[in-house]
């Protein structure tokens, strides 16, 4: 197949590429029209412009959905210096489900645009291309942008969209309300495949040298407001009556709970976090022992690696969510953005100060995906924790857990004090609240993790769907 676009084109194209390589600044293009031939020839040769390695093509059904979706395009956004060609996005899927309500459109549009501000503010360079092609243009030329006959009705060449739905809704205020600053759309009328492809590569080296000499465009922090904080007279010292009998209890519960949850399109997230020998490896175990183990996965979340820090911060998380019916557990999350980082110099203060906000964006989508999203904070006093530390010392199969940064962090225990305070005021929303167990007694911490669970999904699987049907 003979190249559509000029040798001096696409070598100009490629050089602009080496320097985004080695300014180690990530390139996101995403396509979307109204047309699945058009968008697919135009990236087949947007691609033969590129060097082939750093490059890497995404299709999205738009029609595949569930809890995970909203992690599935954080996946594929480009490392350092890479760049990332989206055939499909979030914008076709949102249309996809759009059922025509103009208060819909506005949610939509809002959606997309949080998306690109957590791209765009944390080094992704986004450049946004639609195709738009009338039923005339598409009959005329549609032939010429046609895969062969032989992959007719392959993966290779279907397109799952509405073209009529996706134009009407496209067309007007949600492309209005989504041209913004800092994800701007290009719109290019579909002709004739040469001159089409043409355009396209043009306006793709236009936007990389205007990166290239103005820079990154930046978007204001979220305001985020706050919000009660779950620690506020929390009594830390609890009793627990009745521990085998309540713990038996809830582990069934579970039991039968989850096997609601494997027949469902939902799925669960429970997080921990708390202080260090507040008991949340011992509350984890008891909640694993109640659970089917083809069901569940734990996460326990480390130093990031050389690869995680090459991408977005929440990239790290991505293959870790569940698929459908599946459940969870992270030992350690996200949060580490908000207390260890920053604490520790591992972030930037503006990246700090954007945490809040670009967190209960992620965890709003979450639950607004179909997930079932827990965040435990495990609380103990100081006192408690240095006994427990003690007891960790001199006991012969407990002293590995205990580290000298253990005893580092201890030292530090006002300041994670102060920052914990501020999760907890800006993060306790409405959709993704916190639950702080007092654990300075084990045994009742275990139990009310237990209960909790069991009373989210008894919530979430039984009780909506019995008020839906009323």
């Amino acid at each position: 197949m003979q190249a559509l676009v000029s040798k001096e084109s696409s070598e100009e194209l490629n050089q602009i590429q080496q320097y985004f390589f080695f300014q180690n600044i990530p390139v996101l293009i995403v396509f979307e029209g109204c047309s699945g031939r058009v968008i697919h020839r135009v990236i087949n040769e947007v691609l033969r412009c590129l060097e082939p390695r750093g490059v890497s093509y995404h299709h999205f059904d738009p029609r595949v959905n569930g809890p995970k979706i909203s992690f599935e395009y954080l996946k594929a956004t480009p490392e350092k210096g890479a760049f990332s060609l989206f055939d499909r996005s979030w914008y076709a899927a949102m249309v996809d489900r759009f059922k025509g309500d103009d208060d819909e459109i506005r949610k939509m549009a809002e959606a997309c645009d949080l998306l690109e501000k957590y791209l765009t503010d944390n080094g992704i360079f986004v450049i946004k291309i639609m195709l738009d092609a009338s039923p005339e243009i598409i009959k005329k030329y549609g032939d010429d942008y046609a895969p062969p006959p032989c992959v007719e009705n392959t993966f290779l060449s279907v397109d799952k969209i509405d073209p009529m739905k996706f134009k009407s809704n496209m067309s007007g205020r949600m492309f209005k309300e989504t041209d913004t600053e800092h994800a701007p759309w290009d719109l290019i009328q579909v002709g004739q495949v040469e001159s089409t492809v043409n355009k396209v590569v043009d306006v793709i080296k236009k936007r990389l040298l205007d990166r290239e000499q103005n820079g990154v465009y930046k978007t204001k922090a979220l305001r985020v407001e706050k919000c009660p904080n779950p620690r506020n007279g929390l009594v830390l010292d609890r009793k627990c009556p009745n521990y085998d009998e309540m713990l038996e209890k809830y582990s069934d519960d579970l039991y039968e709970l989850q096997a609601l949850l494997a027949g469902s399109n939902r799925s669960l997230v429970i997080g921990f976090e708390g202080w260090d020998a507040a008991g949340k490896g011992s509350a984890i175990k008891h909640l694993t022992h109640a659970l089917n183990p083809r069901g569940y996965s734990v996460r326990q979340i480390k130093k990031p690696t050389e690869e995680e820090l090459s991408h977005l911060y929440l990239w790290r998380f991505c293959d870790s969510m569940p698929e459908i019916g599946h459940i969870t557990i992270f030992d350690r999350t996200w949060y580490g953005r908000m207390m260890v980082e920053p604490i520790e110099g591992l972030c930037t203060k503006e990246e700090y100060d954007r945490a809040p906000g670009e967190i209960n964006a992620m965890e709003a989508a979450m639950v607004k995906d179909g997930m079932i999203l827990l965040k435990f904070w495990l609380d103990i006093s100081s006192d408690e924790q240095l006994q427990r530390f003690n007891k960790r010392a001199e006991s012969d199969i407990k002293k590995w857990k205990l580290t000298d940064e253990d005893w580092r962090n201890r030292d530090k225990w006002e300041v994670y004090d102060k920052y914990l305070n501020r999760v907890m005021e800006y993060t306790n929303t409405a959709d993704a609240p916190w639950t702080v167990i007092p654990a300075n007694n084990k045994k009742f911490a275990r139990v009310m993790v237990l209960k909790t669970v069991a009373d989210a999904l008894r919530r979430e699987l039984i009780e909506n769907m019995l008020s839906k049907l009323m």
